[in-house]
């Protein structure tokens, strides 16, 4: 009965605790996290070329329509990327997010991850920012401490430029390739009536699939160019002797038009490598400078849960990616996060804008990884601690084997006066009752005890220099608990099962043995 009690106990309280701590983690994610995220596909316009394209006017339109929507509580902007955050010459990449602080909702669901005396999330308009309590600890930064934060696009900037200084020509890297295609050109080219004629599928052929492949490369600028013009040349025919689309027929060019596409690949050999690789770093664009923020706010995070390193205002955030009035997404928050789904399915999707340069996705799909681990993790405990009852099971059914080879005599008696192996088998399976019911009883009752002084115990052990869950660690103060009731009677009702099982099987030997043999050896 010990054993029955003691696993039911075991089960309860971890299946307790593992539930409480995934919503736990579920509230956390929740409290930064979109419920569900709307996504542009297309990069935004770059802003010093396409200077009269407004977008913050289209992302706004995007988060005006999508919070008049069922089920929807608020839409703010949104923007993340990983950055490089330097605290005294201390340098280490970290996950920033930048929230629009006139989003009411947003702020308020990042105060309440702030402790009291840790500050607080009124970011404004300002340089500032909120931390988290774990990049604090890594940091050693406190309130009011100025951290530096570097864009992560200076690196995509540069790093490409620095690749390029002291490479080979494309010319001598590319020679086979180049070469190939100056003589498919000569290959695919005749002449008709005085003019150069091309056939229009082989033409098709080398222009997708050979020449502007060769743009994806990392090549200097003006081998670039000498590639643009020799596509854009081989654009240019004077007819076609089939209609559009039927690509049965031949492009006509004038005499010479396609000697002067090789004669454009040709340049690639004249392309001064030393004075190109100083003139690409002096077109580079502008530099992202770094953003020298205060910290007037550390929130609490844990190591089991994805969470930002750093919260910017947004407009921090929109410098420090270049994106000018640009977002990387709009966010959504809903007034029942777990029907997240069924908000995209109905009233989401059938409202995304036209223009197909959004996605959306919701909560869910984004932590599904971690919230299956947790879920991974809680199953294979129960599991494991089921074998304490089975192993309580087994000791159960030896006992009562044993207890049926001592009481061999009393049973031959029992059958000798008229007792059916019906009535032997509920002797037995009556014990078995009773230990499964009084230890399921038992092992619930001292469960709930555990679960209601849970913190009183970690106290106790930690005064004893024993703290296995610490609160620096995990993010969080004691161990979150939820009492659920279809989990206790599953476990009392598998402990049940298990007990009345255990002694069934003894019982049916019993009930199958020799009077007549059982009495002899009296």
């Amino acid at each position: 009965m010990a054993g029955v009690a003691t696993g039911v106990m075991v089960l309860i309280v971890v299946l307790s605790v593992f539930g409480g701590f995934e919503q736990l983690v579920k509230e956390r994610v929740l409290s930064y996290t979109p419920h569900i995220l709307l996504q542009r596909i297309a990069p935004w316009p770059d802003p010093e070329q396409f200077p009269e394209y407004n977008a913050e006017e289209e992302w706004r339109a995007v988060e005006q329509s999508m919070t008049q929507l069922d089920g929807v509580e608020s839409a703010y902007a949104l923007i993340n990327d990983p950055v490089l955050l330097d605290r005294h010459g201390a340098i280490a990449p970290a996950s920033m997010q930048a929230i629009d602080a006139a989003n009411l909702s947003q702020v308020a669901a990042l105060e309440e991850l702030i402790k009291p005396g840790n500050g607080n999330a009124d970011m404004g308009m300002g340089e500032t920012a909120v931390v988290s309590s774990l990049t604090a600890e890594k940091f050693g930064i406190s309130l009011g401490d100025v951290i530096q934060i570097h864009s992560s696009r200076n690196l995509q900037e540069i790093k490409p430029a620095l690749d390029r200084i002291g490479t080979e020509a494309f010319a001598t890297t590319h020679a086979e390739v180049l070469s190939q295609i100056k003589a498919d050109i000569t290959r695919i080219t005749s002449v008709k009536d005085d003019q150069e004629a091309v056939p229009i599928e082989e033409l098709q052929h080398l222009y997708y699939n050979q020449i502007q492949p060769l743009l994806d490369y990392n090549i200097r600028n003006a081998e670039k160019q000498i590639l643009d013009n020799t596509l854009r040349h081989l654009e240019t025919f004077t007819s076609r002797s089939t209609p559009d689309p039927d690509t049965s027929g031949d492009f006509l060019f004038p005499k010479g038009h396609m000697a002067k596409a090789i004669a454009l690949l040709d340049q690639l050999k004249d392309v001064d490598l030393d004075q190109e690789d100083i003139t690409n770093v002096k077109q580079m664009k502008t530099i992202i400078l770094p953003k020298d923020l205060e910290v007037i706010g550390i929130y609490q995070a844990t190591r089991h849960a994805y969470s930002p390193d750093v919260f910017v205002p947004l407009p921090i955030g929109q410098d420090l990616l270049g994106i000018g009035d640009g977002v990387r997404g709009i966010a959504l928050r809903l007034d029942e996060p777990y029907d997240a789904q069924k908000v995209l399915d109905e009233s989401i999707l059938p409202n995304m804008p036209k223009n197909g340069l959004w996605s959306a996705r919701t909560w869910m799909e984004d932590h599904q990884q971690q919230l299956g681990l947790i879920k991974t993790q809680r199953q294979l405990l129960t599991v494991s601690l089921s074998f304490i009852m089975l192993v309580s099971a087994f000791s159960i059914m030896a006992v009562m084997f044993t207890v049926t080879i001592q009481k061999k005599r009393e049973i031959g008696v029992m059958k000798a006066l008229g007792a059916t192996p019906a009535q032997l088998v509920r002797v037995f399976l009556y014990q078995g009752i009773l230990i499964g019911l009084f230890g399921g009883i038992i092992g619930l009752t001292l469960g709930n005890l555990v679960l209601d002084n849970l913190q009183s115990i970690l106290d106790l052990f930690a005064s004893w220099g024993f703290d296995p869950f610490p609160s620096d660690f995990n993010g969080f103060d004691g161990l979150p608990v939820i009492k659920q009731r279809h989990e206790f009677i599953a476990v009392f009702l598998f402990a049940f099962i298990l007990c009345t099982l255990a002694t069934l099987v003894p019982a049916m030997v019993a009930s199958k043995s020799d009077a007549a043999k059982s009495l002899r050896n009296m």
